[in-house]
């Protein structure tokens, strides 16, 4: 014979639980704080004024896509040290974006904010940009970190298929995730780090990579890729 109260208690919790998301639930098990939860940017502000609307990005469908040019990048209202930090993409043709990470912001009485640029997780349509098809070391296709250390053992989906990403920082040490297998790591700082930076565009910004913590970062580059569960866990 059913115990009523404990069928009442049962169809209770039941309840209860029905009034969180799935990705909620998933974030009080594992640590885990969601950074875009498909609805809601407020985790997230402009890069160049936080106080602006962040023109061009959109949300539709539970995802958040960029819709036409001049948006500008967005980045993380927190700062992040350690951190694991999981993502999910959808490119479309020719589209090129990314995830920078240890970026921060400083004041200028000049220009008022400018940004401290950090490493990049890459994210490109490996399959049919030409930069990327012409780029002999493949430092510029997608999980690499950008310009100095290229993915190995990548399955990317072609565009039109959603991947997982996944980042690990953990002091010094850095590693690139995609689709659930480790693409690359590296140390920042370290001689081989310096010399592969020495010889790239970002030579002369002695703060690229080198901060202890920073903000989280979506590129801008005017195209349209998907993004969805993105979600972040201190270390």
């Amino acid at each position: 014979m059913v115990n009523f109260k404990n069928y009442i208690r049962l169809i209770a919790i039941i309840l209860l639980a029905g009034a969180f998301s799935s990705q909620e639930l998933l974030a009080q098990s594992t640590n885990y704080e969601i950074l875009f939860d498909g609805s809601s940017l407020d985790k997230w502000q402009s890069k160049n004024n936080p106080s602006s609307a962040m023109k061009g990005w959109k949300i539709d469908g539970g995802t958040l896509f960029m819709d036409g040019k001049g948006g500008g990048d967005i980045i993380t209202k927190e700062k992040y040290g350690d951190f694991e930090l999981v993502f999910e993409f959808n490119l479309t043709e020719n589209a090129n974006s990314g995830i920078k990470y240890f970026v921060d912001t400083i004041y200028n009485e000049k220009t008022g904010k400018m940004m401290i640029n950090g490493p990049e997780y890459q994210i490109i349509d490996d399959y049919n940009y030409k930069g990327v098809k012409d780029d002999p070391n493949g430092s510029t296709s997608t999980g690499a970190a950008y310009l100095f250390y290229p993915p190995k053992n990548k399955q990317l989906k072609p565009a039109g298929s959603w991947n997982q990403g996944k980042i690990i920082a953990k002091g010094k040490k850095v590693s690139h995730w995609l689709n659930g297998k480790k693409l690359l790591s590296y140390t920042r700082g370290n001689k081989d780090y310096l010399k592969k930076k020495s010889e790239n565009k970002f030579k002369d910004d002695k703060n690229y990579g080198e901060l202890k913590e920073g903000h989280i970062l979506i590129t801008d580059h005017g195209d349209k890729v998907f993004f969805r569960n993105i979600k972040v866990k201190r270390l």
